[in-house]
């Protein structure tokens, strides 16, 4: 039993299972220990929530302008809207959630009013009538109607995670169980995908899941999970122009926000465009899902390599060494043709492989760059720091996915089938050799970032010295 414990905390991140039962900074015994009843109810709806947002990403797009008729310009332009309309919800919502009292308190109430939003979008996104003649405004709607739904339910979520306890080391136990289940959802999708025998069934199923097991899993979580009353405190204001100001004052924020942009469009370039180029590149549209159940997997048998060489290398450095790795891998890309499956699944494993570093380590500077402004300012502004984060999250994707969607139009890509060979290099280099260039971008602004190890340790010995 102890060796799976820390198998599964290696695979997630967590150095020390041990961590799960005390506090081994201050040798202390945890104050509260969540129930295992509780961690499970908590981390419920990220299943269905993950097994949700990954289709978004990868089948929608490709799902409309294949059965309904939709110019890829058209929906290039939607998605690139909604996008960037969802990247700016977080810090909103996060506001409200915080102001708002309601009888199941700050985050619970959230839950259950986002549900029937994001139920009903699944519905009809996913699960539409085949001979209907659909068009842009009825994916425009449903999908912004999706987006304020899945922000009325994520930001209250995350933030009951991090109030749940107030134990350091039980928080990164309550994130073990949400972030396997999330796993879990992500992996899914592929297979409820990959098991219809249509595209159509495939989103039906995925569908079905969501319909389902959503409305369980937050009301399970609503009715399981207490919110820490204690700390039920309305925040004094929503200090936007201090975090400005820190970005003003610290040039290392603004680089490790840039570096992190960039590099998420790199990664959201050949997610937007993965089933493009398995459809129409290798000609094998009926192992997408396999291929992505690879790409998925690899990261996860990865995770524990990745933990092990973050304790040997400076952060950044390890994260710049990811990136070229993943560059050199998708730089195969060059050699792939029409049924080449053996190379193509090759990319994926060894591709894959990265993803696990490339998400985890840029997040992990973060908060080490907010414990410096903690200590330069006096004032730890975590959430308001990762809201921006959530921006460039989205904002990447947004304009990745979008502009490449317009650009593929721009050079007469045919989602029927009948591309020329100039269309089809045009996709290969939007889908593989772009997202190198950005890399190298993001590589060449955190090869010699300042915040290493031993100032990073200074910094911490500080806040010690000066609570």
């Amino acid at each position: 039993m102890e060796f799976l414990l820390c198998f599964l905390c290696c695979i997630f991140s967590v150095t020390d299972w041990r961590c799960c039962a005390s506090d081994s900074s201050k040798g202390l015994k945890l104050s509260q220990k969540i129930p295992l009843k509780v961690l499970w109810a908590y981390s419920g709806p990220a299943a269905p929530l993950a097994t949700l947002y990954f289709p978004i990403y990868i089948f929608l797009a490709d799902f409309y302008i294949s059965n309904f008729d939709l110019e890829l310009k058209e929906v290039g332009f939607i998605f690139l809207f909604v996008r960037l309309f969802d990247a700016f919800s977080d810090p909103m919502m996060g506001v409200i959630s915080d102001r708002f009292k309601a009888p199941l308190g700050r985050r619970r109430f959230w839950l259950l009013i986002g549900t029937p939003l994001v139920v009903c979008s699944a519905v009809a996104l996913f699960w539409p009538n085949s001979s209907a003649a659909l068009g842009s405004s009825y994916l425009a709607a449903w999908l912004i109607i999706l987006t304020v739904g899945w922000t009325i339910i994520m930001t209250p979520y995350f933030a009951l995670g991090a109030e749940i306890s107030k134990s350091y080391f039980e928080r990164s136990r309550i994130t073990l169980y949400r972030e396997a289940v999330a796993l879990s959802g992500t992996i899914l999708a592929a297979v409820l995908y990959s098991l219809g025998k249509s595209d159509f069934q495939g989103m039906k199923y995925i569908a079905i899941f969501v319909v389902v097991m959503l409305p369980v899993t937050t009301l399970t979580c609503a009715y399981n999970v207490k919110e820490n009353v204690e700390q039920d405190r309305l925040p004094e204001s929503y200090d936007i122009l201090g975090v400005f100001l820190t970005f003003k004052s610290e040039p290392m924020f603004v680089r490790l926000l840039i570096a992190y942009f960039i590099n998420g469009a790199a990664n959201a370039l050949p997610a937007a465009l993965f089933v493009f180029f398995v459809d129409h590149k290798l000609e094998a549209p009926h192992l997408a899902g396999p291929f992505l159940l690879i790409y998925f997997f690899s990261a996860i048998i990865a995770t524990p390599l990745w933990v092990k060489l973050s304790k040997r290398f400076e952060k950044h450095r390890l994260w710049c060494y990811t990136m070229i790795y993943a560059s050199v891998v998708f730089s195969s890309i060059a050699f792939i043709s029409a049924g080449n499956l053996i190379g193509f699944f090759f990319v994926c494993l060894l591709g894959g492989s990265a993803l696990s570093a490339d998400l985890a380590i840029p997040s992990s500077i973060q908060a080490d760059l907010i414990d410096l402004q903690e200590l330069r300012s006096g004032k730890r502004r975590t959430g308001t720091f990762f809201s921006f984060w959530s921006i460039a999250t989205k904002g990447s994707v947004a304009l990745s996915s979008g502009l490449a969607l317009l650009i593929l139009s721009h050079f007469n890509f045919d989602v029927t089938g009948n591309n020329t060979e100039k269309s089809l290099w045009i996709l290969t280099i939007l889908y593989g050799f772009l997202p190198i260039l950005l890399k190298i971008c993001s590589i060449g602004l955190m090869w010699n970032f300042k915040l290493t190890k031993s100032y990073h340790h200074s910094i911490q010995q500080s806040l010690i010295r000066n609570p």
